[in-house]
């Protein structure tokens, strides 16, 4: 996946769904691109609004076609680790919990 943005995205689905089935993404270095993609594990990061670093990046992943298979299984395995479904609903309800302590906390505070 060649993900060449030139705004801060928020959260694309389109590198979780390419994860998912084992898709390193070649993005570009702004804000959550660059924290999703682990540069060099799950992907690779170039200079945004520079299409000769892009080029040099999809050409490089042409030329390392070992390598390239070993971001493969490392994308598979940051979407398993991190984005399934049940993974994210582990992580929400964990969320909540904390939410909930902080809650009970800040009321046992308050009532003495």
């Amino acid at each position: 996946l060649v993900l060449p943005s030139l705004v801060y995205e928020n959260f694309p689905v389109t590198l979780v769904e390419a994860f998912s089935v084992g898709l390193p993404a070649i993005v570009s270095r702004l804000g959550a691109l660059e924290e999703i993609v682990a540069d060099g594990r799950t992907g690779l990061h170039f200079r945004p609004d520079d299409p000769s670093d892009l080029a040099d990046k999809v050409a490089w992943a042409f030329e390392h076609a070992e390598t390239w298979r070993g971001m493969r299984c490392a994308a598979r395995a940051e979407y398993t680790e991190k984005y399934t479904p049940e993974r994210n609903y582990e992580m929400l309800m964990a969320i909540y919990e904390q939410a909930k302590e902080r809650r009970r906390r800040t009321e046992r505070e308050r009532h003495g």
